[in-house]
């Protein structure tokens, strides 16, 4: 039997044509956009905001649209923390969203997200390793339909 897909939100707010990337304490793959896992009868846009304040320590994102999916496989060395074991990979539903606060409200945990930054469409290519994460999120900042 093959394992099932976790569920996952994610946010990508922007600022001013800038965008909120947050950095994991890990060597390959660390920028992403805020996001985490569903919990029990939560909606992809609650858990969303959920992790997003949660990751960020401020509640000041404005959901403007479901913006997309994107699925991936988890690499061998996720597949072997208990905590992921048992999925294949994660089903992650993008939104995109205004970040209506002010930069200093911003407050990172420093063990699970340990840097935050506001960056451009061409910046964020040079930090999301993912090609395939990559394409669906420029595809996503290019829509322009925010």
């Amino acid at each position: 039997m093959e394992l099932p897909y976790r569920e996952n939100a994610s946010i990508i707010a922007q600022q001013n044509g800038k965008y909120l990337l947050v950095r994991k304490p890990r060597r390959h793959h660390a920028w992403q956009f805020p996001q985490g896992g569903v919990e029990s009868k939560e909606t992809y846009e609650e858990t969303a905001l959920r992790e997003f304040t949660e990751e960020l320590g401020c509640s000041k994102v404005e959901i403007l649209k479901p913006a997309g999916i994107y699925q991936y496989d988890f690499p061998v060395e996720l597949k072997q923390d208990p905590h992921y074991k048992s999925y294949r990979g994660q089903t992650v539903h993008l939104f995109l969203a205004n970040f209506v606060g002010k930069e200093s409200e911003i407050q990172v945990d420093g063990k699970e997200i340990v840097e935050y930054r506001f960056v451009t469409p061409a910046e964020i290519a040079t930090l999301i390793e993912s090609p395939a994460y990559l394409e669906i999120i420029q595809s996503i900042i290019s829509s322009g339909k925010n």
